[in-house]
């Protein structure tokens, strides 16, 4: 059957290392036969979480931005992909933002309207070492845990510091491809 697929990157750089990872799981989950979109949290204009809980009595955030875009993807998509570089050891800045606007989807109005029930987290990091990606693993947990999604898989791909150091780690794009198969 097929899915809706909502990739979200979060890369300042446009042909970074973990958009190169996301390209590669969008292909495997096209040639799979799903629906896949993605979304470039660094080109949308959000204004961050103002905090006033109103969402969770309304069903989605009031702010009048590019996070009603997101709203609607998210009561469109099947399968949410979280794409991001590591930064000082979490999500990108961007990312950050999303996963903000994430928040009325926690209540249970809102949550009714959400159609996502399955996540990935691809990420990549300068640094070799797997530690580095522990805080990032932890929110991407509790974050399946609050929006109740089913994590369906995690791509860890560090030691990546040079723009392009990934097509050197075919290893990593192989494994996104096929995650995108398997979806």
């Amino acid at each position: 059957m097929s899915k809706k697929v909502l990739v979200i990157t979060g890369s300042p750089r446009k042909n970074g290392n973990s958009n190169k990872l996301a390209a590669s799981f969008a292909g495997g989950a096209m040639a799979a036969g799903h629906q896949v979109e993605i979304l470039d949290a660094c080109t949308l204009k959000m204004d961050g979480c103002h905090g006033d809980g109103s969402c969770h009595e309304r069903g989605y955030c009031g702010l009048k931005d590019d996070g009603v875009l997101l709203h609607e993807k998210m009561c469109w998509a099947d399968v949410l992909v979280l794409v991001t570089p590591v930064y000082w050891k979490s999500f990108t800045s961007q990312i950050k933002k999303v996963v903000d606007r994430l928040y009325p989807f926690a209540a249970p109005k809102p949550r009714a309207a959400c159609t996502v029930k399955e996540s990935y987290l691809l990420a990549t990091a300068n640094n070799p070492d797997p530690a580095v990606f522990r805080c990032l693993k932890e929110e991407f947990d509790l974050l399946n845990t609050l929006l109740k999604f089913e994590k369906r898989g995690v791509i860890l791909a560090g030691g990546l510091g040079a723009p392009g150091a990934i097509d050197d780690h075919r290893e990593f794009l192989e494994e996104a491809v096929k995650m995108g198969m398997e979806v």
